[in-house]
């Protein structure tokens, strides 16, 4: 074996590891631009990630389409919930669907614009939620004038 006598320990060069980032910098910003333009040209096509098909080639459905999540339904004539006199009292629904001879239906939807519907005898589809204080309050999907 040879005696070695340099020393066990040496400084760390930063500059070789300068140099490298700076190319691995360089390398990315000139491969972004490459990517972007070929894109940008319709020469490499992207993934279709907009929901504009559901895997078989027919579009997906809208919510008024949908008659699987929206399998309850009641008709009657839908009025707009009276503002509380109490500020502090809980209502549910947004709007009332008044049946004749049965309870009424309160009614919310984040789909269908309910004011829409006001003062006509409808048909509306949806899926009961747990109501507090109603009978009966329903997440409308789907309105069918009648």
């Amino acid at each position: 074996m040879e005696n070695q006598s340099g020393p066990l320990l040496k400084r760390f060069n930063f500059e070789n590891i300068n140099k490298v980032f700076l190319g691995i910098l360089v390398a990315s910003v000139v491969l972004g631009g490459v990517t972007g333009y070929l894109l940008s040209q319709g020469n490499i096509k992207a993934s279709n990630t907009t929901p504009t098909s559901n895997g078989n080639g027919k579009p997906p459905k809208s919510a008024q389409q949908d008659t699987r999540t929206f399998r309850d339904f009641a008709s009657g004539m839908i009025q707009k919930r009276p503002v509380p006199k109490d500020s502090g009292e809980y209502i549910e629904g947004t709007h009332m669907l008044v049946r004749e001879g049965a309870v009424p239906v309160a009614l919310t939807s984040s789909v269908v614009d309910l004011n829409e519907y006001e003062g006509k005898k409808v048909k509306v589809f949806g899926e009961t939620q747990k109501a507090v204080k109603e009978g009966w309050l329903m997440d409308v999907g789907k309105v069918e004038v009648e």
